[in-house]
């Protein structure tokens, strides 16, 4: 099959990298291994993107872009398939004018692939009653280097932004735990401490290579829909404390830990007490667990288990309008 992955426009400057960048360079790669053609279509201008697939006979079209709905609803000349990767997705409040005004068009969508069954639910809840599958985000375990022991550290990697709290999680933490800050610096009141430091920013080949020399990621976001970052830790060896926005998909594991959104901005002792206490308890576990973990994320998300569930979709997909 001819297939068209379509982004936005979006080139990071290195050593940015973007995680739905990196999800469909992935499934470019694994649809072209199981004997597909996949093109990546990141242009700007959406008029542009429609004329091309119009013009291209793709036998199926899959949209990431969330600005480019409306147009495509309108213009396309065939049915197409679309994802939303934005973290705030669930949390209405927090949406701004460009997110709501497109929020609306994904109802008229022709087929929807939701990153988790929390997403699909909530958009069937919403109104959405055209065709819905579900497709987990991936990691290619076979790119991550992965060691036996980690360094008793935690980290935080991802846009140091409100939205990830890692200034409220800095502050907390400091002076009790050893934690590394990794990415871009997009808030200004995050301040580092004496065991809290920001390393700058790493390009996902340094990503994969270093994420496993720590012990265990902390992502307690108040916004987030499947993220990446938690599959390239677990590809690495580490445990993973999250917030109950990041844990789309994850299972109940001993490894794993999940705790309130809100827990951050809990000023409580109590609270702030439970946020040391589950990093340092997964710190320590870590090492009886490292092989399990990667066991774990291979066999639940690994590109070369997943594609063929995604290939599913595609083929449903089409039947469903031939």
């Amino acid at each position: 099959m001819k297939i068209a992955l379509v982004a936005w426009g979006y080139v990071p400057k290195p050593p940015l990298s973007h995680s739905v960048l990196t999800v469909i360079n992935e499934y470019k790669n694994f649809l072209e291994k199981i004997g597909h053609q996949a093109d990546i279509l990141n242009e700007k201008d959406v008029n542009e993107v429609i004329e091309y697939i119009n013009n291209n006979n793709y036998d199926f079209v899959h949209l990431h872009a969330y600005s480019f709905v409306s147009e495509f609803n309108r213009n396309l000349k065939q049915k197409y398939c679309f994802t939303c990767h934005d973290g705030y997705l669930f949390k209405t409040d927090k949406w701004n004018q460009e997110f709501r005004e497109a929020y609306q068009h994904y109802f008229n969508a022709p087929g929807i692939i939701a990153l988790s069954h929390l997403t699909k639910d909530c958009l069937l809840k919403a109104g959405y009653s055209g065709y819905i599958s579900v497709q987990v985000n991936g990691i290619d375990t076979q790119k991550v280097n992965f060691q036996d022991k980690g360094n008793n550290k935690a980290i935080c990697l991802g846009w140091i932004q409100p939205r990830k709290q890692q200034k409220l999680l800095a502050k907390i933490i400091d002076g009790k735990i050893g934690i590394d800050f990794v990415g871009p610096l997009d808030d200004p009141d995050f301040v580092e401490g004496t065991t809290t430091k920001h390393l700058g920013v790493w390009s996902l080949e340094q990503v994969y290579s270093r994420l496993t020399d720590y012990s265990c990621l902390v992502l307690i976001s108040e916004g987030e829909v499947a993220p990446l970052v938690v599959l390239e830790a677990m590809a690495a060896g580490l445990c993973i404390v999250v917030s109950e926005s990041a844990s789309a998909n994850l299972h109940h594991k001993e490894f794993i830990k999940i705790l309130p959104d809100n827990i951050l901005t809990d000023t409580t002792p109590e609270a702030q007490k439970i946020v040391t206490d589950t990093i340092s308890e997964m710190i320590d576990k870590n090492q009886y667990y490292r092989q399990e973990i990667l066991e774990y994320v291979r066999e639940n998300f690994d590109y070369s288990r997943i594609i063929y569930n995604y290939n599913d979709i595609m083929h449903e997909f089409i039947n469903l309008h031939s």
